[in-house]
């Protein structure tokens, strides 16, 4: 079934990202779904073969044609959500200091799960956008606390790429480590199963904190932010 949908994306000279526009289905979503690490769901399989100009049987035999044809007249499968902007902002909150949201739940299709964690995207142009390689896997979110400071101030927004969730090399990432969703410097401990939990602010915060790396949880590797000076 994946390499149905490969196969057909090449051959109407279709990029990923150009697909991706199309349906509104992240990129990486899109290409698990290729490589076969993510199934297809009846209403991304609508989605893509109305994309590409294709019959959905085509595609898969997965579903009964009357499923298919019947998926194929619902509006909400027909017109996907239309993304606002190049990187979400999510309405939680990432702690730097006390803990947030424990976690994001996503569809099938890429999208956040509960429409109330997003209140909005960011847009930049493109000079801006090339610099990040993984553009679809950015979420941005606000900092609250000062554990983090003078590098974040109170009150920043994040940007989050959440395809890096291996702490490595060391640098700030969103992570949860049993208080919930915080923002903290990550280092891996050279030779061991250790991970150092370092607050930039150590005249408050003090030493770091030498955890096993099972005991943490990455959401992903900070890669900028933005915070009002003045």
């Amino acid at each position: 079934m994946a390499n149905k949908v490969r196969e057909f994306r090449k051959s109407k000279n279709v990029t990923l990202e150009e697909l991706a526009d199309l349906t509104g289905i992240s990129q990486t979503h899109l290409s698990r779904m290729e490589s076969g690490k993510r199934g297809l769901s009846l209403a991304n399989i609508i989605k893509i073969a109305k994309a590409l100009g294709v019959d959905a049987v085509e595609l898969t035999d997965e579903f009964d044609h009357e499923a298919l044809s019947l998926a194929s007249d619902m509006p909400e499968i027909a017109a996907p959500r239309p993304k606002g902007g190049d990187i979400e902002n999510l309405d939680i909150i990432s702690g730097a200091g006390g803990g947030g949201l424990l976690s994001v739940e996503y569809r099938d299709d890429g999208q956040i799960s509960d429409p109330a964690m997003s209140n909005g995207y960011w847009s930049f142009p493109d000079n801006i956008k090339a610099g990040w390689r993984n553009l679809d896997g950015i979420k941005a979110m606000p900092v609250i606390g000062d554990s983090m400071e003078p590098t974040l101030a109170k009150g920043s927004t994040v940007f989050v790429d959440t395809s890096h969730t291996y702490p490595n090399p060391e640098d700030i990432y969103a992570c949860d480590y049993g208080d919930g969703l915080v923002v903290k410097r990550l280092k891996l401990v050279p030779r061991s199963e250790s991970i150092l939990v370092i607050s930039d602010n150590r005249e408050r915060y003090g030493e770091p904190d030498e955890l096993n790396r099972q005991d943490i949880r990455v959401y992903g590797r900070v890669v900028a932010w933005f915070q009002w000076r003045g």
